[in-house]
């Protein structure tokens, strides 16, 4: 098609080389764009936009505009935490391919190469590099979830320049997600967990593990534990703050929730305080660090990062010859206590909030029965021991040698 002028300023519209319709604008000198891949779908979004002001949002590339968003919209207003993760979603994953694009050019059919970007991207496995590092897993594809949720920051942003009158409507419509399927929740074994504490019996963070374990809790809610947090009377851990990459902060959901002291739990955490001391843990001694009453810090009495200590379970996994992450001792610990503790303990115990995760909202108390469920935990680990302690009798055995005295899995074993 020709140039279309209208009359009266209201602008024109002209068919481009790719085969789309675009209408420009232009008052008081500030021109304007919309594009369409018929003439049809172009005046109706035209129409839509005729009572909107003039702006020059026709000159702003998607990368403009979503850093001033992150910027502006998203950081001072959500968690911090929330904010990195969009952060990091739209830089690995739509900057790329979007990010020189100008924001009014950007159609539906944009979006969905992104996606089919992140579900073509091959990553290899996870393996050590001949120093022991761990190199960072590689598959095919990003999961469906990191999909939506990259999706999810693209829907957000734009609904936004929406509202902004940047542009007259989002290209975020009719996006397909592969639906790919989940992979199992990794779960440990006894084996398993026999092989990877027997690799770990030496490691200051053996204590770390055994407490995961039993309590349930992520990382980096654990690597934000203090000493105030432990309330022995009430029987229960107060779980308010998480370590992640933003340091240390709320919780996922923001919520204050309680897990039950166990005895078990009360023993690990005895035998961490032993270790601290054992090592001289600086935040037993410098006033600054010592404020802080972090109950499992680094070497050097400072908050360990997260990342560093999936770094160091994944070494101790290879060397035990399993694959194990810290999150796996959460679902282990699910695992274990599925036919002992109530889905609404679980609820309270793991902090969930959401009906996907469990059949109604976690309360901000434990109830009555936390001593009794705190009983229960015990009996479950105390039947995990045993079988453990089983399993180093039948090795010693096969090996023709003497069992000598057993020990506990679950007490410090000293070096030798």
């Amino acid at each position: 098609m020709a140039k279309q002028r209208n009359p009266n300023g209201m602008g024109s519209y002209k068919l481009r080389k790719d085969g789309r319709v675009s209408w420009t604008q232009k008052k008081d000198g500030k021109p304007r764009t919309l594009y369409g891949k018929t003439l049809k779908e172009l005046q109706a979004k035209v129409k839509k936009v005729s009572d909107l002001p003039i702006t020059d949002s026709n000159k702003l590339k998607v990368d403009e505009w979503f850093i001033k968003w992150l910027e502006i919209y998203i950081q001072p207003l959500k968690k911090t935490a929330t904010y990195e993760q969009y952060k990091t979603l739209y830089e690995q994953h739509v900057s790329p391919v979007l990010g020189h694009r100008k924001l009014p050019g950007v159609d539906s059919s944009d979006i969905q190469m992104v996606v089919a970007k992140m579900n073509s991207k091959v990553r290899k496995k996870a393996e050590l590099d001949d120093k022991g590092n761990i190199i960072k897993p590689e598959q095919k594809g990003y999961s469906s979830k990191t999909m939506k949720e990259t999706v999810g920051v693209l829907r957000r942003g734009f609904a936004k320049a929406v509202k902004d009158k940047k542009i007259p409507e989002s290209p975020v419509k009719d996006i397909e997600i592969p639906n790919k399927q989940k992979k199992a929740k990794k779960v440990l074994s006894i084996k398993e967990l026999h092989d990877l504490f027997e690799a770990m019996k030496n490691s200051r963070w053996i204590w770390a593990m055994r407490l995961l374990l039993v309590t349930g809790m992520r990382r980096g809610e654990l690597l934000a534990l203090r000493g105030s947090d432990i309330e022995v009377d009430n029987r229960r851990i107060v779980i308010d703050e998480s370590d992640s990459t933003a340091g240390v902060g709320d919780t996922k959901s923001a919520k204050i929730h309680y897990v039950p002291l166990t005895k078990k739990a009360m023993e690990y955490l005895k035998g961490q305080r032993k270790t601290l001391e054992d090592e001289v843990n600086p935040i037993l001694h410098n006033e600054k660090l010592k404020e802080t009453g972090f109950l499992f810090p680094s070497e050097n009495g400072t908050v360990m990062r997260g990342d560093s200590f999936t770094t160091m379970v994944a070494r101790f996994a290879v060397k035990a010859g399993i694959k194990a992450s810290p999150h796996c001792l959460r679902h282990t610990f699910v695992f274990m206590n599925r036919k002992t503790l109530s889905l609404k303990d679980l609820q309270y115990i793991l902090g969930h909030d959401e009906s996907t995760t469990t059949l109604d909202i976690y309360g901000d108390m434990l109830d009555d029965s936390s001593e009794e469920t705190a009983n229960a935990i015990d009996s479950v680990f105390d039947k995990v021991e045993e079988k453990i302690a089983q399993l180093d009798k039948e090795k010693a055995e096969k090996e023709n040698k003497p069992p000598g005295k057993v020990v506990d899995l679950f007490s410090r074993r000293k070096s030798s």
